[in-house]
């Protein structure tokens, strides 16, 4: 085998830079599962003399646990590849992995494709470096697919039709290993499991998005009879590493059946299960010394599955610190369309998040530590947040909306504050982020028109601007001919829901104004055009240093006195029962006259934190609030809540593909 180290690495950082699941502890591949159901594994008696080795030695059975899951999509009525994944319980015996030696586990990745479409470690490189670009704009891999034009022309069809499964019910499907196992000495083999009796797929798809899961129900009902697959292995003797590295054909050696799974009726959609089988780990390296994987692919999926377990338990620990809504209460009424965009902008972001090695915007910036004292104005309502006199730690970071690194690119300017408890000491993740940017709105209206703007080109953003979907007059209005983070004021765009004291739920947006409530400045001047470009390149003459933004605010925290006002602005929910209410809208900011802005609190801020790996791990999420303050959900990707909603879900994936990159990360 060729030195794969560095390929292997690779393969691993980009993959969980994509690593898209709809929740921040979700898998990076087989996000969605259908459903993880108990099950008996039976090794035959009849196994023949030369296959009664390891797992298949003498006849037994094993408790085990099967996930049957989607490859990638979210909607069950779209083509796709389709998982089968099998642990087996209280498993005695020498372990591949010495880490695993305590472990009584053994695992089994099966999927509804004979064949894979990857042969060695260094095309894979190729095929994920194309993949991580192309997939989230929702193109093939061209330059990949040119590469196997050129020295793998057969590899093209399995390419293509690798995710073009569609299922009629995962309990009547036949599903393979694709890659080789050892099978004791000198013999490798690869894995069948087919129902009994097999049947022919219909290609019939359901009516819903999650038909594969109810018809797993229906299934399993009480009174069912059990479900069993026939489990049979495919040996092949002297394999030479051509053939174990070539995962893409299929092998004319007979499937000798070793065992059967039997599945019998059960209650198993359930809140509790569905966490089980979410929680669960799997990988083809939990086995038996007996049936080590072998070849490539597998040698990386060693690396990615353990990686990408380590950053779901590392996510879960992230993500779920003071968050308002949980991630059901976030998912669970969103339609098809709206999870599409979602995942899609979950690839983006992570993907870039990789790329960046930090944030996948408001890249760089420069933060500090102080104090918020509040002084509620006396209209505002009673709550059990705002209160006048109490006095709270407080980190503010300012940066620039792109990720680019040099100062003088002409762009925005942001500003995000992390409240704390009296006494928590800047420890914790905090009880309330306000996220706030230059401009009064944003320059589009919903989570569809945003995703849109993501993965447009720069000569596609201009006609986005002509097609109304980008606003250009809002776009304009977010640039600042930039001196000073001090100069601006910061607007929050998205409103929240409030609840005080009063019961009477309204709508609050957050702004935060210099101390001495100056005008705003550095506004472009009148001819000025972004032509839809939310960010440029430095002027040629422009004579000051790429950091300077930065390294002039530090500065100003360290020797004079920085402070800020943070207000908030009120409106009233309509009546009307509009599901879509325009005061949602964050292309358009509220009347001030009618929805006056009132001071909460003023902030000092008096300490730079100057070490980089603290503000890395600063992390800023909108659905961080006490509980008078909630984000307004959507259903649909049109809505104008589309837009807050998608960023407490998109937001902590991304934190968490951050968190797992080479250090020292970036700001």
């Amino acid at each position: 085998m060729a030195d794969i180290a560095l390929p292997i690495q690779t393969v691993t950082a980009i993959q969980l830079a994509l690593q898209n699941a709809t929740a921040p502890d979700g898998r990076g591949q087989h996000a969605k599962m259908h459903g993880c159901v108990e099950a008996i594994f039976r090794v035959r008696s009849d196994v023949p003399e030369a296959l009664k080795v390891g797992l298949f030695a003498t006849p037994k059975q094993y408790a085990a646990a099967v996930r049957f899951s989607n490859g990638a999509q979210r909607d069950d009525r779209k083509p796709d590849i389709h998982g089968m994944a099998i642990k087996l319980f209280d498993v005695h015996g020498a372990k591949v992995l010495e880490s695993e030696t305590e472990s009584l586990e053994h695992d089994f990745i099966l999927a509804d494709n004979p064949v894979f479409f990857i042969r060695t470690a260094a095309d894979y490189v190729l095929f994920m470096q194309d993949f991580a670009a192309s997939a989230p704009r929702g193109l093939a891999p061209e330059k990949f697919i040119a590469y196997l034009k050129d020295h793998y022309p057969a590899d093209i069809p399995v390419l293509l039709g690798f995710r073009q499964h569609l299922q009629d019910n995962p309990l009547t499907t036949t599903y393979w290993s694709q890659v080789p196992y050892a099978f004791g000495r000198e013999v490798i083999c690869r894995y069948r499991c087919m129902p009994l009796p097999a049947a022919p797929p219909s290609g019939s798809t359901g009516p819903t998005h999650d038909y594969l899961r109810e018809r797993m129900v229906e299934r399993l009902g009480d009174g069912q009879q059990d479900i069993v697959f026939e489990f049979a292995v495919q040996v092949k003797k002297g394999a030479d590493p051509e053939v174990i590295d070539n995962p893409t054909i299929e092998w004319p050696e007979p499937f000798v059946p070793v065992a059967t799974i039997h599945i019998a009726a059960q209650t198993f959609d359930t809140g509790e299960r569905r966490q089980f089988g979410d929680r669960l780990s799997f990988t083809p390296w939990h086995a038996l010394a007996d049936h080590q994987p072998v070849g490539e692919v597998n040698e990386i999926r060693k690396v990615v599955y353990l990686a990408s377990k380590n950053v779901r338990q590392q996510a879960l620990a992230i993500a779920h610190d003071n968050l308002r809504l949980t991630e059901q209460e976030l998912t669970q009424n969103i339609d098809d369309e709206f999870k599409v965009i979602i995942d899609s902008l979950q690839r983006t972001f992570g993907f870039l998040a990789h790329e960046k090695r930090g944030r996948a915007t408001h890249t760089w910036g420069a933060a500090g530590r102080g104090t918020a004292r509040f002084i509620v104005a006396a209209e505002f309502p009673t709550n059990g947040y705002f209160v006048a006199g109490k006095t709270v730690p407080v980190i503010l970071r300012h940066s620039s909306p792109g990720a680019r690194e040099d100062d003088r690119a002409r762009d925005g300017v942001a500003a995000s504050i992390k409240f704390f408890p009296e006494e928590s000491n800047y420890s914790g993740p905090g009880e309330l982020d306000i996220l706030m940017n230059a401009g009064r709105q944003l320059f589009v209206r919903s989570i569809r028109d945003f995703s849109t703007f993501v993965h447009a080109s720069p000569e596609q953003r201009k006609q986005l601007v002509a097609q109304g979907i980008m606003m250009e007059p809002e776009l304009i209005e977010a640039y600042r001919i930039r001196g000073s983070f001090l100069n601006s004021r910061y607007h929050s765009w998205q409103c929240f829901e409030f609840l005080p004291d009063d019961g009477v739920m309204r709508y609050i947006r957050f702004r935060l104004i210099p101390g001495d409530r100056g005008p705003e400045r550095g506004l472009p001047a009148g001819e000025f055009r972004a032509e839809g470009a939310p960010s440029m390149d430095p002027v040629t003459d422009d004579p000051r240093a790429p950091d300077f933004l930065r390294q002039e605010w530090i500065y100003q925290v360290k020797y004079s006195q920085v402070a800020y006002i943070l207000q908030a602005q009120l409106h009233n929910a309509p009546t009307t029962g509009d599901k879509n209410p325009e005061v949602l809208n964050p292309a358009k900011a509220w009347d001030e006259k009618q929805n006056p802005w009132m001071d909460l609190c003023e902030i000092h801020i008096d300490e730079p934190i100057l070490d980089r790996d603290v503000a890395s791990r600063l992390d800023m999420n909108p659905n961080r609030s006490p509980p008078c303050i909630t984000i307004p959900l959507a259903t649909s990707p049109d809505q104008f809540a589309s837009l807050g909603h998608a960023r407490a879900i998109v937001y902590p994936g991304s934190r968490a593909v951050r968190a797992a990159v080479e250090k020292p990360e970036n700001n």
